[in-house]
């Protein structure tokens, strides 16, 4: 069922096409992310890849990649809807969110259909771009360079929290060069990531 879900995400294109009106969201989503002390972050709901119905999506230090849930215990959530149903995981210890933060994230995102909440933690990183090679998506410390050609990427997800709440310091970008279309962004994607 967690694959099926996940393989039902929508694809970058779509989800950024259906997240408008952005600056009303970021402020709204950034005052109620401080009043959980800025744990999550908020993200583009969409998929990298398909997962076969064992899989899940998971998240191993600076490699995310499918992977078959062994033991259930060792993993984690780390990516939500808006409904609280996680859709990502990682071998980090996480915290859920609470329930009244997702309610209320909930009401705030459930007509977009595309947004989620992912969990920041304590974790401070730099400048970092992810790329993705056959089903792994990479993390590799983003250069001056490739954050000037940023024009080629789509921002997937922001820490609220970083300076003014709606700066958007921290995002998840997907390079649309290569990942516009979603059947390539499912095989071959590009992302960044500054946290």
């Amino acid at each position: 069922m967690a694959a099926a879900l996940y393989n039902n995400l929508p694809t970058l294109e779509d989800a950024e096409k259906r997240f408008i009106d952005r600056g009303t969201i970021f402020s709204a989503v950034g005052s109620l992310l401080a009043q959980y002390g800025n744990l999550y972050g908020l993200c583009l709901v969409h998929a990298h890849c398909t997962l076969t119905d064992e899989e899940r999506m998971l998240s191993r230090g600076n490699i995310s990649q499918p992977e078959i849930f062994a033991l259930p215990g060792n993993y984690y959530p780390e990516r939500w809807l808006s409904s609280g149903v996680p859709y990502e995981f990682t071998t980090r210890p996480t915290v859920p969110p609470p329930a009244a933060l997702v309610d209320e994230f909930h009401r705030l995102t459930a007509d977009i259909g595309v947004l989620g909440l992912y969990h920041i933690g304590d974790e401070v990183h730099g400048k970092m771009i992810e790329y993705t090679e056959g089903r792994k998506n990479i993390l590799v410390a983003l250069s001056d360079t490739e954050e000037s050609q940023s024009a080629n990427h789509t921002e997937t997800a922001w820490n609220l929290g970083k300076g003014d709440p709606v700066t958007m310091a921290c995002m998840i970008v997907c390079d649309s060069r290569n990942t516009r279309d979603g059947s390539i962004h499912k095989r071959h994607g590009m992302a960044i990531l500054i946290l």
